[in-house]
């Protein structure tokens, strides 16, 4: 009997060995070129969608299609630069679009008349709302049903946004905030400014309204006499307590609302002048809110999406129920997101959030309830075959239950429950058991205020089909799993959020889902940082890693951060431990960034940045290379001088991915697709390179790096000082105000 299942284990694993090598990768350029379509929106009159598409100088622009049209109609006619992002108006055929100069994030806000006769007269002719150097402007209120539009601009103060009326018919500007002190602004639906927030000293958000013995003349200031405190939200409360909109009428408002007894959050809803009396329409069950679906004119909340292992939609009043469920439905084992409605609510844009069958994008006719397939971003996809992304929960060293993700190579042969030790059941029912332990990547995420999510995406896509396992913990300090766990996460930096992260890796080594030998980790941003922890800290259990524009000495991250993040100051230095202002904070911030640990690492490592990254400035990897550089420890190191935080342009993205995939190769083994940089339209700059042979496709030169000659410092470096997705993302506060400012909502 031992004999025979001794031949049963050989044979699977020698079936295993031969699917595996059967299985042809997915091409990089299928994943991560540019797609035919992405910022797909829908018109306010429902009659036709617009999107972002790259044209035949491989830049960024917009087209829109009528639903009757065989061909879209090319609407901007930028040769420079991408549009980064865009939407409909309340003006017919006047759409706005943003731009940046190579990733700085300073957006430049423009209108564009889009009708047909003025594309013919100057197709290239649009309007400047704002698109001075070093300044950001974003669009803070867009109805799509007036005339007008209330923009934020940091062009008096760096720190603080004016907010500005604009007519979109006559393009005058009116000054309607003049700010110094004010991190948010809260419009109702006619465009009146009804709440302001102010960080407070402790981290807290102070909420005002105008005074009532204020002037009720523009433009307002920011000075004390014209406010009066509202309410006041907790540091602690303050990512699960917030405004959402107000009601038709302007009288109620909608928020979510959590605190030390509700660790999720609610749904409430209450009168603006009686905060203290709120009325609760949902409460979360197992994760925060993660969106809520409105009516388009009666401005009342239909459905909401709460996201723990994946999104389920839940309808808040019977409106509209049997349209949710005939589309919940139509794909019963997908996760339904409603990406637009038409203001009349006849039309609406939907997609549906799976991992295996990504990207299709559907229009929906409430009268008819018929459901239109529209296209697919990514139709080449469809020939391959994707591997599965299985939520899961395990348990912290110290009894914190954190949920993660994992994804296998798709042509991995699993174990049954019949195969596992009892312990091990629930999760070889989840299809999570391979026969054999896996190489794995893990891959931690940005923020660190966001989280991993379900569904399709296009890294973890290509990191299965190169033979890699994939794991994705949302680790403490992650959102949408509650106060206290996001909470868990500040000052723990290195510490505790690191352990998680290591936890999740000998949870898979326990149960045999990886090789404890053949484990590498990535990330980019807070992620780009761990794996800088992971190989400095704990540098005995990771084989490798890559760091994706990732800080190294906390103290410059936070003195070098742009200006308008200042408003925000306390949260920041909550969040990460220290303030680099104190002798205290300085200690703790050197005790936690890996810059003055760069001696511990002993795994290769591969470092990329984009030289106008705003956030994580270029001095970070800099001085990180050049402290083991000066210690004679390998490193290579990518820099790409047109690109910011993450890398948008296409040639860009296909080198890093291309780098990224032959340092893995080399680390661990998996599949490798061979390029040369001269496959790709690419600005990359080696300027280190620790693995054997150079660079495919380069004219080989002893690049270095162009770092100081001094040694590692906890100050700012003043002469160094100089982002696809389908899913909605919740991440911090940090975060989804940077992102705010791209995406004109």
């Amino acid at each position: 009997m031992r004999d025979l299942e001794c031949s049963n284990k050989v044979f699977l694993e020698l079936l295993f060995i031969l699917l595996l090598s059967a299985a042809d990768p997915i091409p990089r350029k299928v994943l991560f070129s540019y797609t035919k379509y992405s910022g797909i929106q829908l018109r306010p009159d429902g009659r036709e969608y617009g999107f972002i598409s790259p044209t035949k100088n491989n830049i960024k622009n917009i087209f829109v299609k009528c639903f009757s049209c065989k061909e879209a109609r090319q609407v901007t006619f930028e040769e420079e630069r991408d549009v980064i992002g865009w939407s409909w108006t309340g003006v017919p055929n006047v759409i706005l679009f943003a731009q940046d100069r190579h990733g700085d994030e300073n957006i430049m806000l423009f209108k564009k008349n889009i009708s047909e006769e003025a594309i013919a007269q100057n197709p290239q002719k649009s309007t400047v709302i704002s698109n001075k150097p070093q300044v950001t402007a974003h669009v803070i209120r867009n109805d799509l049903r007036s005339a007008r539009i209330i923009v934020g601009i940091n062009d008096d103060n760096k720190v603080y946004f004016n907010a500005y009326m604009y007519d979109l018919l006559t393009d005058s500007m009116t000054l309607i905030i003049k700010n110094d002190r004010f991190g948010r602004f809260v419009f109702d639906h006619d465009m009146n400014v009804r709440l302001v927030i102010q960080e407070q000293p402790d981290g807290s958000a102070m909420y005002l309204r105008r005074s009532q013995t204020a002037k009720n003349e523009l433009p307002y200031t920011s000075n004390a006499s014209e406010w009066e405190p509202y309410l006041v939200v907790k540091s602690e409360d303050k990512m699960v307590t917030r405004p959402i909109t107000f009601d038709k009428s302007n009288e109620h408002m909608y928020w979510f609302w959590g605190d030390e007894n509700n660790d999720l959050g609610n749904l409430v809803t209450f009168k603006f002048d009686d905060p203290e009396h709120r009325e609760v329409l949902y409460t979360a069950a197992r994760a925060e809110i993660d969106d809520i679906v409105i009516h388009s004119t009666d401005k009342t909340v239909l459905a909401l999406i709460e996201t723990y292992h994946q999104p389920e939609l839940f309808a808040v009043n019977g409106r509209f129920v049997e349209h949710f469920q005939y589309l919940v439905n139509f794909r019963p084992y997908d996760s339904l997101l409603i990406m637009e409605f038409s203001n009349d609510m006849s039309t609406w844009l939907l997609t549906y959030e799976s991992a295996d069958q990504p990207y299709d994008v559907y229009l929906y006719r409430v009268e008819q309830k018929s459901v239109e397939f529209l296209f697919n971003l990514r139709p080449q996809l469809k020939q391959y075959k994707l591997s599965r992304q299985v939520g899961f929960d395990f348990k912290a060293r110290d009894g914190v239950v954190l949920q993660a993700y994992l994804s296998l190579p798709p042509e991995v042969s699993l174990l049954s429950a019949k195969d596992v030790p009892k312990a091990d059941r629930a999760y070889a029912e989840l299809g999570m058991i391979p026969i054999k332990p896996q190489k794995m990547v893990v891959r931690v995420h940005g923020g660190p205020r966001a989280r991993d999510y379900f569904g399709f995406d296009p890294v973890n896509a290509w990191l299965t089909s190169r033979g890699y396992a994939v794991l994705q913990v949302n680790f403490r300090g992650s959102t949408g799993f509650g106060r206290r766990l996001m909470n868990a996460g500040n000052g723990e930096w290195s510490r505790k959020m690191h352990f998680d992260i290591l936890d999740g890796v000998e949870f898979a080594i326990a149960k045999r889902i990886a090789e404890r030998s053949q484990i590498a980790i990535m990330g980019g941003s807070y992620g780009g940082y761990e794996t800088l922890v992971a190989l400095t800290f704990s540098p005995e259990v990771f084989s490798c890693g890559v760091d994706i524009v990732g800080p190294s000495n906390l103290i410059t991250l936070i003195k070098t951060v742009p200006p308008y993040w200042k408003s925000f100051y306390q949260d920041l230095i909550q969040m990460v431990g220290g303030d680099p202002e104190t002798e205290e904070g300085r200690r703790a911030l050197r005790e936690r960034s890996p810059l003055f640990f760069a001696d511990r690492v002993t795994k290769p490592l591969m470092i990329l940045q984009g030289a106008n990254d705003p956030r994580v400035k270029q001095q970070e990897s800099d001085q990180f290379v050049e402290a083991l550089q000066n210690r004679s420890i390998p490193v290579s190191y990518i820099l790409y001088p047109d690109e910011g935080h993450g890398f948008r342009k296409e040639g860009n993205r296909l080198t890093a991915y291309g780098f990224e995939e032959q340092f893995l190769h080399t680390c661990l083994g998996g599949k490798y697709e061979p390029f040369q940089l001269g496959d790709y339209n690419t600005t990359a700059i080696v300027n280190a390179w620790a693995q054997s042979g150079s660079p495919r496709g380069l004219s080989w030169i002893a690049i270095t790096p162009s770092l100081s000659s001094t040694p590692p410092s906890s100050e700012p470096n003043e002469a160094l000082e100089s982002t696809p997705s389908t899913k909605p993302s919740k991440k911090s506060f940090l975060m989804s105000f940077i992102h705010f400012l791209l995406h004109i909502q």
